[in-house]
């Protein structure tokens, strides 16, 4: 069987369509695995950039699900319960009361990272007729001017994020820093995590309460790039709808992607750091990750990118036999990991090699872009489409099998 039917087998696999009585609606979506039932926001969007190439119909039923649960403010969450499973009322999946809308309990009150722009762009080229582009433009617009107004509480055009799951990297090692997990357990790190959402839960999640507390207040590297992307696609959409708007969205991506180089690039070591909020300082959090080679998507003048390639390649940071690691291998924090739960401590994942290898083709980088999609695509022949794998000898570990979003494989 080639790639692309075993990608569209593992979508169909974990595909899920009915009528929720949580939320009185129809509802369509891919899950992320057989094991993960419901709808993860960014999740989705990667299901809807893959299935535009294969299953337009099904990527803009999937994006009318996702936006069907907008609130009147803009805020889209990051997770949908569309249907209950008697697993979910087990105590070991209770993890989600504590994230829960505190108004709606079908919804968790995060976000996730705002891959959205992407993906409409995706199936909107790909598929102009089988839905009405501008309303769902509104809608998308709605969201970001909620990351605009309720995200970026020191309006410098980067958005904060309040808990590490809203990275959509959940353990990652640059979060441990400021939830002062200075020896990098990750077992600690959950802790911590899990304190700070009692803290959010008894504050029903209210910004205004959340933010003056500065218990987790970061401004990311991945995040704040895949929403500059987004913002670029938006732009790109509007110049067939609204020439005025898409000058606003090009500006508002200059912008983004302006303040990402002036306050997170870090010249002696060559690389982006994200930064947190406390006492009144921006605490920059000198990790090397994922995350912080994740700029090379944008159009960075060529001094960064160079540097960026100098970490990529470098066999004791980033060049690993399978790469492209979450973590650089001479990081304390490195794991990777691959047999505990504790993600993003050094795995390898489809998802952030998608980004990596849409910015080497972005600037002229074919023969990275060659071997990285050559090395990728080795993974998926060898141990199919995985959650992550262990960047030395490929294995997936404990990692969830027949994992969605690792079907970008097949549009590297």
């Amino acid at each position: 069987m080639d790639l692309e039917k075993r990608a569209l087998k593992v979508l169909e696999g974990n595909k899920k369509e009915g009528y929720s009585p949580n939320l009185q609606r129809s509802y369509f979506y891919i899950a992320p695995d057989p094991i993960h039932h419901h709808q993860w926001f960014w999740d989705s969007c990667f299901h809807i950039i893959v299935m535009s190439q294969f299953r337009p119909e099904w990527a803009w039923r999937e994006l009318a699900s996702l936006l069907s649960v907008q609130q009147a403010d803009g805020f889209i969450p990051h997770l949908i319960f569309w249907k209950w499973r008697i697993l979910d009322f087990l105590p070991f999946f209770w993890w989600w009361k504590r994230e829960r809308h505190p108004r709606i309990k079908f919804i968790t009150a995060e976000i996730q990272p705002p891959v959205i722009g992407l993906a409409l762009e995706a199936i909107h080229q790909a598929d102009h007729k089988t839905a009405d582009l501008f309303p769902i433009l509104l809608k998308v617009e709605q969201y970001f001017n909620y990351l605009k107004k309720k995200r970026d509480p020191d309006r410098d055009g980067l958005i904060s994020i309040i808990t590490p799951m809203e990275s959509g990297m959940d353990f990652a090692p640059q979060f441990d820093i400021p939830l002062d997990v200075i020896d990098h357990s990750p077992r600690r790190l959950k802790q911590k995590i899990n304190r700070m959402l009692e803290v959010y839960h008894r504050l029903e999640w209210k910004l205004e309460e959340i933010f003056p507390l500065a218990i987790f207040d970061f401004e990311d590297v991945g995040f704040n790039t895949i929403h500059a992307l987004s913002l670029e696609a938006l732009g790109r959409i509007w110049k067939g709808v609204d020439a005025k708007k898409a000058r606003g969205y090009e500006e508002e991506y200059q912008r983004v992607r302006d303040t990402i180089i002036e306050k997170m690039w870090d010249e002696e070591d060559g690389i982006f750091y994200g930064c947190y909020h406390r006492e009144g300082k921006e605490i920059p959090v000198r990790i090397k990750t994922i995350s912080s080679l994740l700029p090379i998507t944008l159009d960075l003048p060529k001094r960064y990118v160079t540097r960026l390639i100098d970490h990529i390649t470098d066999e004791e940071e980033f060049w690993l036999p399978y790469p492209i690691p979450s973590v650089a291998k001479n990081e304390k924090a490195f794991g990777p990991l691959t047999n505990t739960r504790r993600i993003w401590r050094g795995t390898t994942w489809i998802n952030t090699n998608w980004f990596i290898a849409k910015g080497l083709l972005r600037h002229g980088e074919i023969e990275l872009y060659q071997r990285l999609k050559r090395k990728t695509l080795d993974l998926i022949e060898r141990f199919g489409f995985c959650e992550f794998y262990d960047p030395f000898d490929g294995h997936p570990g404990r990692a969830e099998r027949n994992f969605s979003w690792s079907t970008l494989a097949v549009i590297l």
